[in-house]
């Protein structure tokens, strides 16, 4: 009876300490949570993502959180961020970052600490190689470049094309991707040289403007892998010396009321490439444009499309495989492979080499954003 009593004992000892293992893991279960590199104002885009996931059966199957302090633009600020990012309790993928050198130089911290890495909007080919962590949405440039050559040739019939592209990692990768793409077109660059200082606080013109635009033959084309600011002002400056001239930005710059009042009278003469726009009629592309208008009072931007579909598709990453990073690795990767790719707003979404993504050209015509399509 002693050794009974003893027995039975030692068995409600053993359940109580299971129970109590079992209990302490419970507490110490954290949601799982996606990083990103930006800290939106409410409402912003996260709230579309969650609002979408907050109607799957199952609920949302992750938090969304940013670094405890803002990001800038400076280098060491995108490194800290992401360390910031990977030091989050619970965290299983990040979204991110702002550009490719800022991408490249932050992709290290993911790769050591085994964090997936989806990168919506930059199109450095470095990104695609810098780990097996980091995982690119947007064309890369060799496929921006060869998108832009066959616009420039085929469609504006280009003889003489001239770049001008930011001296970085963005503006050096599409210069890489346009040259071999005109080649191949049987044509090639009259002219390239990187941007300086484009519009002096006093008014000057850049001389890298004049130079170019005072080449005898002229260009009839200028290719412009460049940002927002300087776009404008080259336009405005360019065309005042080459009416006919024509313009093709690369994805940087993005279509609103501003950059056009910016650009004069030479944005009738500009096309501009994007990932998406809101013309789409697609199911998908109406839908998220519907939910962000609603939402958001404003219409959604192709970086905006591009970060939305990196985000759904970690949640929907995490619904399918858990909260674990190597599944997520795994699931990123086999995407369009041994599993179907995802089917995003911007388009099927994979990964890996000869991946292809939708590339757009765009032009204003009367208010008016239309596709110009490439026979």
């Amino acid at each position: 009876m002693r050794a009974g009593s003893c027995r039975c004992k030692m068995w409600v000892a053993w359940v109580a300490l299971l129970h109590a293992a079992w209990a302490s893991s419970a507490c110490d279960r954290r949601p799982a949570v996606v990083g990103i590199t930006f800290r939106p104002q409410s409402p912003s885009l996260i709230d579309v993502v969650l609002a979408d996931v907050g109607r799957w059966p199952t609920g949302a199957p992750a938090t969304i959180r940013g670094p405890s302090s803002p990001l800038g633009t400076f280098s060491e600020r995108e490194v800290d961020g992401a360390a910031q990012l990977v030091a989050l309790p619970g965290v299983v993928a990040v979204v991110g970052h702002q550009d490719s050198r800022n991408t490249l130089l932050a992709a290290p911290v993911y790769d050591e600490a085994g964090i997936p890495l989806v990168v919506p909007n930059s199109t450095s080919r470095a990104i695609g190689v810098a780990s097996p962590w980091v995982f690119p949405v947007a064309p890369n440039d060799s496929q921006e470049g060869a998108f832009i050559a066959a616009f420039a040739t085929r469609v504006l019939h280009g003889r003489v094309i001239a770049l001008l592209y930011d001296n970085d990692e963005y503006g050096r990768g599409l210069r890489d991707g346009i040259r071999p793409a005109l080649a191949s077109a049987g044509a090639e660059l009259a002219a390239e040289a990187p941007i300086g200082s484009v519009c002096e606080t006093a008014g000057g013109s850049d001389a890298t403007v004049v130079l170019m635009t005072s080449r005898r033959p002229p260009p009839d084309v200028l290719v412009l892998a460049a940002r927002q600011t300087d776009v404008a002002c080259i336009v405005r400056q360019a065309r005042q010396r080459i009416p006919t001239l024509r313009f093709i930005t690369s994805d940087a710059v993005e279509i609103n009321d501003g950059q056009l009042a910016a650009m004069g009278p030479a944005a009738d003469s500009t096309y501009f490439v994007a990932f998406w726009y809101d013309g789409l009629t697609d199911e998908r592309s109406a839908a998220f444009t519907s939910a962000f208008r609603r939402m958001m009072g404003a219409t959604p931007t192709p970086a905006q499309a591009t970060q939305y579909d990196a985000l759904m598709l970690l949640m929907t990453a995490v619904r399918d495989v858990g909260a674990n990073r190597t599944a997520i690795q795994t699931y990123l990767s086999q995407l369009g492979h041994s599993r179907p790719a995802y089917e995003g707003v911007t388009g099927p979404i994979s990964f890996g080499a000869g991946r292809r993504r939708p590339l757009y050209m765009l032009r204003v015509r009367d208010g008016a954003t239309a596709q110009v399509p490439i026979p």
